[in-house]
């Protein structure tokens, strides 16, 4: 009989680390701040290493309610009927042991035979249930799987690992004018009404220790409206899932985008899946302009306790988007300001068969009739402004010239912005536009747009009419000479 029990002593400690093992190193917390209880769910005499005379610990209170869950859950219980039938089954079965740990936890009754933080002190001898009873609710933190311990008394330190899966949150960059996108990175410039491209990756960490598990995608933006109908969600790149497979809403008070999966595993999640989720938004016209930009935030909810109800969320993880001004000031050769011109800005666009047009990006002070004209609009105004636009090339026309002055040439310039591309809170690097002098701070690019004034060329009363006065009086004293002349010579 000693035999056989040293043989079941050591059976159980092997399932004790089963359970310590089996918790993955995805991702570590702190466990000298984690709290635990221990339960004792069998008892017996300990000595010199080995458990015997196995009996119910004082934690299971209603043994027969516990073998009626462990023969629902597993048919090698079926014909247990004591306590160290059970421990019988544990020793030939190792595999069984995370099952048995989540059975116990629900059976264990009263007050816990020890508990602690960072470690529990086991009074007596006996195979143990400690549980991590941590409050993790809406924390970067996850409970450990129960372990199970067979010890006499001594001080029990868990050498756990926690299971916390990551976020990552990743805007792709294009410039218009060159058609060519950027990979997915942590800030971008866009015009004001642009569609822009976001994606979400969830990487979980070891789900065998769940029956299910929980994931929720939470998306705070700033200044951006979610397109309708753009999401979509993958589990390991692979087919879409249709919408009915998960929860999608969209808050546009809070501009909060939502994305509920109740339960990954049933769609196929493993361990180490990753769920990606894509979507557009738009860029309102409320953004704000300059190294402010408009920030973003995601994290993911998820289910933290593998022994039941409980879930924690990841850091927040954030990226921008910047827009920019342009603003050109009318002035004339001397630098005054000059009153009665309009402008239309015109941008460069590469679609992706690579064909360029110019885009209008507004007319500022007039409005274009039927007929091709323009009309302006106010005949005191010198400033122009036109406010959302990003990097690319542009063009400005003139499309009515002050009185009295020669209409500009159109104006070609180049906008050039540079941003943190990877980093956790991206900055506003620079900001140029050729003649245009750009400010990161403010993200306005300002110039003063020159008219020069036109050639007066001669006008009716003016000399050409004196020169024929004069001619003509001379012609006429110079008959009048001859007439004179030729009389008096025919008085001779």
């Amino acid at each position: 009989m000693k035999k056989a029990m040293k043989k079941l002593i050591a059976a159980l400690l092997a399932v004790a680390m089963v359970c310590a093992m089996a918790i993955p190193a995805f991702a570590t917390v702190n466990i000298s701040k984690h709290t635990f209880e221990a339960y004792q769910i069998f008892a017996g005499d300990f000595s010199g290493g080995n458990l015997s005379n196995v009996i119910w610990g004082t934690n299971v209170t209603d043994s027969a309610s516990f073998l009626t869950a462990l023969k629902a859950d597993n048919s090698a219980y079926d014909a247990c009927n004591a306590a160290k039938d059970v421990a019988k089954v544990l020793s030939d079965h190792h595999d069984f042991a995370n099952a048995f740990a989540k059975i116990a936890a629900n059976h264990v009754t009263g007050t816990p035979a020890a508990s602690g933080t960072g470690s529990v002190i086991l009074p007596r001898a006996g195979y143990y249930l400690i549980v991590d009873t941590t409050a993790v609710a809406d924390k970067h933190d996850a409970k450990n799987l129960s372990l199970l311990k067979v010890s006499g008394a001594t001080t029990v330190t868990p050498e756990v690992k926690t299971d916390i899966p990551t976020l990552q949150k990743k805007v792709q960059d294009k410039n218009d004018s060159t058609g060519a996108p950027t990979d997915w990175q942590d800030s971008a410039d866009y015009d004001i009404d642009d569609t822009i491209p976001y994606k979400l990756t969830a990487t979980l960490g070891e789900l065998d220790n769940y029956n299910t598990y929980y994931v929720k995608f939470v998306d705070t933006m700033t200044n951006l409206t979610y397109v309708t109908g753009s999401a979509t969600v993958q589990i390991d790149n692979g087919t879409p899932l249709t919408p009915s497979q998960y929860n999608l809403t969209w808050d546009a008070n809070s501009k909060t985008l939502e994305i509920e999966i109740t339960n990954v595993k049933a769609l196929g999640a493993g361990n180490s899946s990753v769920i990606t989720v894509e979507y557009n938004a738009t860029l309102d016209s409320s953004a704000a302009i300059g190294s402010a930009g408009n920030p973003n935030c995601a994290y993911l909810v998820f289910s933290n306790n593998p022994n039941g109800a409980g879930t924690g969320k990841t850091p927040e993880d954030k990226n921008i988007v910047f827009t920019y001004k342009v603003d050109a000031n009318k002035v004339d050769p001397e630098g005054n300001s000059l009153p009665g011109a309009a402008f239309e800005l015109w941008k460069k666009v590469k679609d992706p068969s690579g064909t360029e047009t110019w885009v209008s990006k507004g007319i500022m002070n007039a409005h274009k009739e039927s007929d091709g004209t323009y009309t302006i609009d106010n005949a005191a105004v010198t400033n122009f402004e036109w406010k959302g636009i990003d990097d690319g090339d542009y063009k400005l026309v003139e499309v009515v010239t002050p009185a009295g002055y020669n209409t500009m040439d159109v104006l070609f310039f180049t906008v050039t912005a540079t941003h943190d591309e990877e980093a956790a809170d991206p900055k506003l690097l620079t900001l140029t536009g050729n003649t245009f002098s750009g400010d990161v701070s403010s993200g306005i690019l300002t110039s003063q747009i020159e008219n020069n004034r036109g050639t007066t060329l001669p006008g009716t009363g003016g000399i050409g009419t004196t020169i024929f006065y004069v001619i003509g009086g001379g012609l006429m004293v110079a008959a009048a000479i001859l007439l004179i002349t030729k009389k008096r010579m025919e008085n001779r």
